[in-house]
């Protein structure tokens, strides 16, 4: 059940499984004792225990509406106390009528706060016991001897407390379990934010790790990996790529005469004029200072010349804007080779340069291929 401080809407929401014990025990009950109010014409006695049994299903199909507020369960408590204070009043020859009140403290603390149902149990014995010692045969209620008033005080008082105690046992236990409950959920709610942020910061490693932080491509450690990769697939399953190998012509001239920056903004501009001409599954690196390297995927020889072409043109014809807005041209030469059966990257790699360096020493700006 709820702590106090949690507010009686609460409390009466978890009530209401006690409450359908206590109506499925009680009505039947109150039902046996109308019954015998009717053979004995005890009209009063009938009045209360209809007036009972009417708050105490209204109340309850009041909580299984989800009506909480606190005159739901208040009512029927009433009714029935004022039921139980006429049995005491009213307890036949030898008072059996009085010892239902027993039954008072349990409904009372179980479905209110323990704290209110602690009071009202304890004001309800108060006017119980005034009834017995103050009542008499000459005003019509029943008499009791000073014993079996102190023992009736005495036992109401215990089975009291003992619910009580239960109770505020019962939410002291539910309070620290909730409470583990969510230092646990909590817990496990860091350890997921903490596992997805080395998660996304062992990406973001892997990332840098693989990436040239100038061009935005992969650099060379990746492109090897990436490079062996495809060389291991086409060797299983064919078709063979072509290995490409770019290098910028006069990139030293670049750097001396207009600057590192300008430098850069050249091999800036050379990797996106890359990305943008070539497919996605072809893998573009920046291997070296002015050194690009591209594998077109599934592409021989003949296949991958009029690609080459096509970039040489492209590269011919662009222009790069530098930092203070003057434009400059560049070229750059190529070496291709297709990857033969049998090849290693050492292999391929070696074929290429050695285009790259023909294409250098036939005046530069061109593709040669072995």
């Amino acid at each position: 059940m709820p702590p106090d401080r949690a507010g009686t809407a609460e409390h009466l929401l978890q009530s209401h499984q006690r409450a359908k014990v206590f109506v499925g025990i009680g009505i039947p009950l109150l039902a046996v004792f109308g019954t015998l109010a009717i053979t004995n014409r005890e009209w009063s006695l009938l009045l209360l225990i209809a007036a009972s049994i009417l708050t105490i299903s209204g109340s309850y199909f009041a909580l299984l509406r989800g009506i909480t507020r606190i005159p739901t369960v208040w009512p029927a408590l009433v009714a029935y106390t004022l039921l139980l204070l006429y049995l005491v009043a009213f307890s036949g020859h030898e008072h059996g009528r009085a010892l239902w009140f027993l039954s008072l403290p349990v409904v009372a603390i179980m479905m209110l706060a323990p704290r209110h149902g602690a009071t009202w149990t304890g004001i309800s014995i108060a006017v119980a016991v005034a009834i017995m010692l103050f009542g008499a045969p000459w005003l019509g209620t029943s008499a009791y001897s000073p014993g079996f008033v102190l023992r009736f005080a005495i036992t109401c008082a215990l089975i009291s407390v003992g619910v009580y105690w239960s109770e505020v046992s019962l939410r002291r236990y539910r309070d620290e379990t909730e409470a583990q409950k969510a230092a646990t959920l909590a817990e496990s709610a860091r350890l997921k934010a903490e596992i997805a942020r080395r998660i996304a910061l062992e990406q973001d490693l892997r990332v840098l790790a693989s990436t040239d932080a100038l061009t935005g491509l992969v650099n060379r450690r990746a492109f090897m990996e990436r490079f062996s990769h495809e060389l291991a697939r086409s060797q299983r399953h064919g078709p063979s790529p072509t290995l490409l190998i770019l290098d910028i012509d006069h990139f030293k001239k670049i750097n001396d005469r207009y600057g590192h920056p300008a430098g850069d903004a050249v091999l800036a501009h050379l990797a996106q004029l890359l990305r943008a001409s070539l497919r996605n599954v072809d893998i573009v690196g920046r291997i070296g200072g002015e050194e690009f390297a591209v594998v077109l995927v599934e592409t021989n020889a003949a296949m991958a010349a009029p690609v080459i072409d096509r970039l040489l043109e492209r590269i011919r014809e662009t222009t790069v804007t530098l930092a203070d807005g003057m434009p400059l041209q560049f070229t750059a030469s190529i070496g291709s080779t297709e990857i033969l059966w049998g090849d290693t990257i050492d292999t391929a790699i070696q074929r290429a340069d050695e285009a790259l360096y023909t294409a250098k020493n036939s005046g530069r700006n061109r593709h040669c291929q072995r």
